[in-house]
């Protein structure tokens, strides 16, 4: 039987399809489709190419933003761009650092000494003393206890565990029969209940100060302790994987009661560093060995301060810097506020000036290395706000840790250890539970507030992150991290205020004054004014109240501590700002200078303030802002998502990821305000499925705030409260499906047709009417890559999401098709002047440029693998005599096409397709008249190829662009291409196969 030619047109507009099985897609869509829109319907053309637009001064920036349309760039640093000399400029710090908790343990005693190791599968050991010394193994990632609590030997004093190969190394000090020993136990990481018996790593421990550290490198545990003998000294030895005990270096005649031991790492072979405070002095001594304890140089002095209370020590690239805790108090109450100093060492033993990096902070941790820099956790100390600080070794303040729940300055002799694995940092912590919150009402009988029950929490600092969220609200942007960065133009600085005025003193006077004889209450408020003129306020102090007896000519002298640790320093300082309170006027009016104001001053603890003014000199003057029941401003604590809903920021708690922070609502020249009175918990559990986890997502979509948990997502709608609490209108959170979630805040995106976000079975659309759609399924294949951004492109209809593995999907929302562009890899994305803006991993930014079709240096070529054609049924008989290609011709262009048949993998047939449609140079066309435009074939581009196996059951065809650049043309615009017609024949939809592929 003959076979009936006729035409089979495809047209081309479908967009890529990668989730139904590549044999069965149907004809007209696309397998590959790279570096095409949908701007015209069934009509591929070119995308825009992305030209070089500046490159940055370092490699580690990983996030760009935008800031009043300025261009900013975030990672280690903020930079911000200028265009009209294309420089860069460096802003400050802004260093972005994830954290979350892990509860361990509580307790209803009081814990004094607590130390962890952390396996890198995530088995935990915690050493900890009450009423004696215990170690607990939990789960480092859900608090899942593995082994109960232990006790250690009766005698046991001071633990320390670090991990050795696949054991816990326990050490710690016990008495044995009347002599201190130095002792360990190993316990099996993967069988914590087989622990073994305590051996002895010495039995020569100084009596009065049994002090010692340990560090691991090379795969030994090195222990540095205070000796007993050669009239008092310090001895180094090893503990091997092996469990052999080294022989010990001795240092004679040197007595420590303070000692850290770190190793320099960084080199061809480690150096090992002993650092000690000299017993009863100001003063202490470092030396160095190499990895088997010949030593490299005999202790060299170092100075602290006078009263040093605790050091640790850090090594890299031939140097060492050793810290120390001094102990400090006001110049006039006896308040403990102590203060870091660092000391550097070289590598040949010569020592630095002592430096103070920081104040009103102690050590909460041993110092670390991470990526080239040295951390440490940092204890901020006081009746109300106890927190711990991540710090580099500046001083710069990282992260925010237990607002108002820390212990405090560390008294044991043991700081805990860190876990470090790559960019990940572990390490416990004493964390206390407020029972009864401060009360700042005047009169008060309790002010301060009630504490009890210890525990120890795990926290995870992970430093290979990206800024998850960046708001730009009331003139600044508003970065999440291990703090709430704020970015107002001129430099990064802590969101609010990381802790409100302490610990002031008011002291009076008979003379110099116009202050009468009654009763007064005095409040400081720290206030600083950012670049677009909004003031921010701390929380008030607890009000002081003084009451004067003298004669209506006395004056009152306030001491208030200053504020330490905040990057709102020179040129633009922290304002001290002083309230007050009496009995015949009752508003707290401000006292202190609007137009010569009481500065705050990192370099000392205090500052004071002479009062002399009658209460009818302040009449008229700012009130405190917290009269009439406004919530008072607390600093938000480290967060890891954030969005903007109503007027206010909305972040999620990075210790509660439950927890959602909102602000007051932000009016004109009002910053952004958070308080601890001002959060909605979102619970962990809808009904029957269980739990849905933590927060992971915010975005807003119409009137309602959108909440997504890695499988769950929910929202809430309303106004919130007025700045006093009442009127809160928030709805309870409402459930929406338990089906999907997202767990890439960088992914989601709002389009006309709702908000796309990637989960973790890939793009999804939650609609406006709150359905969702798995609108990603023709892109399923890249589903393993992440998003690294989203963005909607202005003047389009273009959704496009930038991939970690180079490729950006590009979602046409009204052609509802699917394409995708190679050759602008990048790590972060956003809209600069309205134009799509990328920045690679080699710090180059490129932005698109429209009517340009390079990549910096590449051509942008446009390519397409066809599904496969099939014109009968799946396996049926068809031949193909020729394939037509219809398009239109803009630049000059080749086009290579590929055809492979039967559903192989093999290219049968290729073929070079080079248009004629250019006119020449004027001249050089052989017969006048015949070229492009006068009487040639003008832009349409049509094209025959015939099929060099017509008998076939399927065909696909692959076209590439190609660009030959020695043709001395710039790649341009190339073609656009409309679609395909075949000539073909069928006769059967049966399939003819050979006798060996048939049974039966």
């Amino acid at each position: 039987m003959a076979l009936q030619k006729q035409g089979y047109n495809i047209s081309f507009g479908l967009g890529i399809e990668t989730k139904v099985d590549p044999n069965q897609v149907p004809a007209g869509k696309m397998l590959a489709l790279e570096n095409v829109i949908f701007n015209t319907d069934k009509l591929l053309a070119k995308r825009n190419g992305f030209g070089n637009l500046t490159t940055l001064p370092v490699t580690n920036s990983t996030t760009l933003a935008t800031l009043n349309d300025s261009l900013v760039a975030t990672g280690l640093d903020l930079y911000s761009y200028s265009p009209e000399t294309n420089q860069w400029n460096n802003q400050g710090i802004v260093q972005p650092v994830a954290l979350s908790v892990q509860p361990l343990l509580r307790k209803s005693q009081t814990i004094n000494v607590i130390d962890s190791a952390v396996s890198s599968s995530g088995v935990c050991c915690v050493v900890y003393t009450d009423t004696a010394s215990r170690y607990i193994i939990s789960n480092a990632n859900t608090g899942q206890q593995i082994l109960e609590s232990t006790d250690l030997p009766a005698t046991a004093v001071n633990p320390k565990v670090v991990i050795l190969g696949t054991y816990f190394l326990i050490v710690f000090v016990a008495t044995v029969a009347g002599t201190k020993h130095l002792q360990y136990i190993r316990i099996p990481i993967n069988n914590p209940s087989m622990p073994s018996a305590a051996a002895d790593i010495s039995t020569q421990v100084d009596t009065t100060h049994p002090v010692f550290d340990c560090y691991v490198a090379i795969n030994r545990m090195y222990v540095a302790w205070n000796a007993s003998d050669a009239g008092d000294a310090i001895r180094v030895a090893f503990v091997t994987a092996n469990n052999v005990v080294s022989s010990s270096t001795i240092f004679a005649t040197f007595d420590g009661d303070l000692i850290s031991i770190t190793a320099d790492e960084t080199g061809p072979t480690p150096i090992i560093y002993v650092t000690w405070r000299a017993t009863g002095s100001g003063g202490g001594y470092t030396a160095s060995l190499n990895q088997n304890l010949i030593v490299v140089f005999a202790p060299v002095a170092i100075v602290f301060s006078s009263n040093a209370v605790q050091i640790t020590s850090s090594a890299s690239d031939a140097l060492l810097s050793v810290f120390a805790e001094a102990a400090n108090t006001y110049s006039y109450v006896g308040v403990f506020t102590n203060l870091l100093q660092k000391v550097t060492v070289t590598s040949t033993g010569v020592v630095s000036v002592p430096t103070t990096i920081v104040m009103s902070l102690g050590l909460g941790s041993k110092a670390f290395f991470i990526d080239g820099n040295t951390y440490m956790l940092a204890t901020y100390q006081s009746a109300n706000q106890s927190s711990y600080f991540l710090i580099n070794s500046d001083g710069a303040i990282i992260a925010k840790l237990a607002y108002a729940n820390g212990a405090g300055y560390i008294s044991a002799p043991v700081l805990p250890t860190v876990s470090v694995y790559g960019t990940v940092a572990r390490m416990s912590y004493l964390i206390r539970t407020l029972l009864v919150p401060v009360n700042k009402s005047q009169g008060a009988t309790n002010i301060n507030g009630k504490y009890n029950l210890d525990g120890i929490n795990l926290v995870n600092f992970d430093f290979n992150v990206t800024s998850r969220g960046i708001s730009e609200i009331a003139g600044s942007l508003n970065l999440t991290g291990g703090i709430l960065w704020q970015y107002d133009g001129i430099k990064p600085v802590e969101q609010g205020f990381n802790v409100w005025p302490e610990d002031m003193v008011v002291q009076t006077s008979t003379i110099g004054g116009n202050i009468s004889s009654q009763l007064y209450y005095y409040v400081a408020v720290y206030e600083w004014t950012d670049a677009a003129g909004n003031i921010q306020r701390s929380a008030p102090s607890i009000p002081f109240a003084i009451t004067t007896t003298g004669p209506n000519t006395s004056s009152n002298t306030v001491h208030i501590p200053t504020l330490r640790i905040t990057y709102k320093v020179n040129p633009n300082p922290v304002r001290i700002v002083l309230y007050r309170w009496s009995v015949a006027q009752q508003t707290f009016y401000q006292i202190t200078s609007l137009t010569n104001p009481l500065l705050n001053n990192i370099a000392v603890d205090d500052v004071s303030y002479v009062d002399t003014l009658a209460d009818a000199d302040i009449t008229g003057n700012p009130i405190l802002y917290t009269t009439g029941g406004v919530i008072e401003n607390i600093g938000a604590p480290g967060c890891d998502v954030s969005t903007l809903y109503k007027s206010r920021l909305f972040i999620v708690d990075a210790e509660d990821k439950n927890l959602l922070w909102y602000s007051k609502q932000v009016i004109e020249a009002t910053p952004v305000e958070m308080s601890d009175l001002l959060t909605i918990f979102i619970a962990p559990t809808s009904g029957a499925q269980g739990s849905t986890g933590n927060i992971t997502a915010l975005s807003v979509m119409d009137d309602k705030l959108i909440i997504f948990k890695r499988d769950a997502i929910y929202y809430i709608t309303g106004n919130g409260p007025d700045n006093t609490g009442a009127n809160n209108d928030f709805s309870e959170p409402v459930y929406i499906t338990g089906t999907v979630g997202c767990n890439n805040p960088v992914s989601i995106i709002l389009q006309p047709q709702g908000i796309m976000f990637q989960s973790d079975k890939g793009i999804w659309l939650l609609g406006r009417d709150l359905s969702t759609t798995y609108i990603g399924a023709p892109v399923q294949k890249f589903n393993s890559s992440l998003v690294k951004a989203a963005l909607t492109i202005p003047g389009t209809n273009q959704v496009r999401f930038t991939m970690d593995n180079g490729v950006t999907l590009m979602y046409d929302y009204y052609q509802q098709q699917w394409g995708t562009f190679n050759g602008i890899p990048g790590i972060s994305s956003t809209l600069y002047k309205g134009l799509h803006t990328s920045l690679n991993s080699l710090a180059i930014i490129q932005q698109e440029t429209p009517g340009t079709y390079l990549d910096g240096a590449h051509p942008v070529l446009i390519s397409f693998t066809s599904a496969w054609i099939k014109l009968t049924e799946l396996q049926g008989f068809q031949r193909a005599y020729q394939i037509f290609l219809l398009s239109n011709y803009l630049t000059p262009h080749k086009l290579n096409v590929n055809i492979v048949y039967d559903y192989g993998q093999g290219i049968r047939q290729n073929n070079v397709i080079t248009p004629t449609n250019f006119s020449l140079a004027y001249g050089l066309d052989p017969l006048y008249g015949n070229g492009n435009p006068y009487g040639g074939p003008g832009n349409i581009e049509q094209w025959r190829i015939f099929l060099q196996q017509q008998k076939c059951q399927s065909f696909q065809i692959s076209v590439q662009e190609m660009y030959d650049p020695s043709q001395g043309i710039m790649p341009g615009a190339g073609l656009t291409m409309s679609g395909m017609n075949l000539l073909i024949g069928t006769k059967s939809s049966t399939p003819k196969l050979n006798a060996s592929q048939s049974v039966g």
